[in-house]
């Protein structure tokens, strides 16, 4: 899909989703890491089909290839083949290109009709394990377009009954079973605090089995991250610092290994993949700057990391052209306007209030493929249909949420702004 840049004088204003849904700084930076951690763990990529498991030769496209095999020696066309088999023939066209599967009630239908039996269709290094494993993951995937995580947690409570011994499958459930709990207790009208920390515990000890188990070194790494924000949630925090010391660690040499790749490549490719590592550095610098310094318990510190997150943005992205950046801007803004109105400067908490939901307003509004524009960044694009939903509220409705019921911001909330911002809903 070629990328199309934003008409500088319209702002997006289309309805759209965004990664987490608490209404908790801290819950937001949980789901988000996950949703990013498990990506790159599985190498997620909506332009190649969206597949989970990438890294995994399922082979999928063996089973294609064996019914295009027997409908050729039968004389068949897709089209007749379909009518047989009550789909469409753009369906078999997509089995026989190996873009998808059979579904599992096809697969009997299927073998008695070149009358064959399931073994002899799976002939090619296929089995109905991995067809099920392959359903599961496309089940699991459709999940992170749709934003649903009640769906995502009952498929990967279904893997793990089917798979009890798959390690992958058991801490994307760990992690589902905390996010889904992250999610209930989010909303208004369902604060069971006894449930969201039975359900709590009950993730940390699956990501401890997970963690304890003879699993690769990614599975092991998304189930420390898991367990360690669980504990912190919980206040357990030297518990916490020993999972998190025993993390893998990224060597110095596989850092150095990777700018000397850069090096390798020549012309546009690495100037664009440049482009790409700076802005990958960029993002973690923001979230660090505008999520961990909270931690430090110092106001002051705080106050000017969230300042200078800002500043950088605007220096990095002249042309105002923020795309994803604007989500991160959004929560910026309501922390900064939060401290102005403390400091009783009520005009400009104000201003503050309105520039954060004017960045969520742009983030939900973003729709399809957007070149950025800023000159550090002119080769790279942002696309929205890549992105995995974690929730099915928009960016706008996340922050009404959390200055309405969080006590930190409950300065917020007395500012006409604000109330003049929910009378625009």
């Amino acid at each position: 899909m070629t990328s199309r840049r934003r008409p500088e004088t319209v702002r997006k204003t289309v309805s759209g989703r965004r990664l987490g849904v608490s209404d908790s700084p801290e819950a937001r930076v949980f789901l988000k890491k996950r949703v990013i951690a498990f990506r790159d763990a599985i190498g997620y990529n909506r332009n190649e089909g969206g597949r989970l498991f990438q890294n995994k030769e399922y082979k999928m496209e063996s089973i294609g290839e064996k019914i295009r095999e027997l409908r050729r020696a039968r004389g068949m066309t897709q089209e007749e083949l379909a009518v047989k088999l009550s789909v469409t023939y753009q369906t078999v066209s997509k089995w026989e290109t190996g873009a998808t599967s059979p579904d599992l009630s096809l697969i009997v239908p299927i073998a008695r009709l070149f009358g064959i039996t399931t073994d002899e269709l799976f002939s090619y290094n296929e089995s109905a394990d991995e067809l099920r494993r392959a359903e599961l993951q496309r089940q699991y995937d459709e999940t992170f377009k749709s934003g649903n995580i009640q769906a995502r947690l009952e498929i990967s409570a279904d893997a793990v009954k089917e798979f009890p011994s798959d390690m992958d499958w058991l801490e994307r459930y760990a992690s589902d079973v905390f996010c889904s709990a992250l999610d209930l207790y989010s909303r208004e009208d369902a604060k069971d605090v006894k449930t969201y920390e039975r359900e709590r515990d009950r993730a940390i000890e699956l990501f401890r089995t997970v963690i304890d188990s003879s699993c690769g070194d990614e599975t092991k790494c998304n189930a420390i991250v898991g367990i360690v924000q669980c504990l912190l949630d919980c206040g357990r925090k030297e518990e916490a610092r020993s999972y998190a010391d025993r993390a893998p660690k990224i060597s110095a040499m596989a850092r150095l290994l990777e700018n000397i790749r850069l090096d390798c490549l020549e012309g546009e490719e690495q100037k664009r993949e440049k482009q790409r590592h700076l802005l990958s550095l960029l993002t973690e610098l923001l979230r660090f700057l505008g999520w961990y310094y909270k931690g430090l318990g110092d106001p002051g510190i705080f106050k000017k990391a969230t300042e200078t997150a800002i500043g950088l943005i605007k220096l990095f992205f002249p042309d105002e052209n923020y795309l994803d950046q604007a989500y991160e801007l959004a929560y910026l803004y309501c922390k900064k306007a939060k401290w102005l109105a403390d400091e009783k400067k009520t005009g400009e908490a104000e201003e503050c209030l309105r520039r954060a939901f004017r960045s969520a307003e742009d983030y939900d509004g973003i729709e399809g493929k957007y070149a950025y524009t800023a000159p550090l960044f002119d080769l790279l694009s942002f696309d929205r249909n890549e992105q995995a939903v974690t929730g099915e509220t928009t960016l706008r409705q996340d922050i009404v949420n959390m200055l309405s019921h969080n006590t930190f911001y409950a300065p917020v909330k007395e500012l006409d702004a604000f109330k003049e911002l929910l009378g625009d809903r």
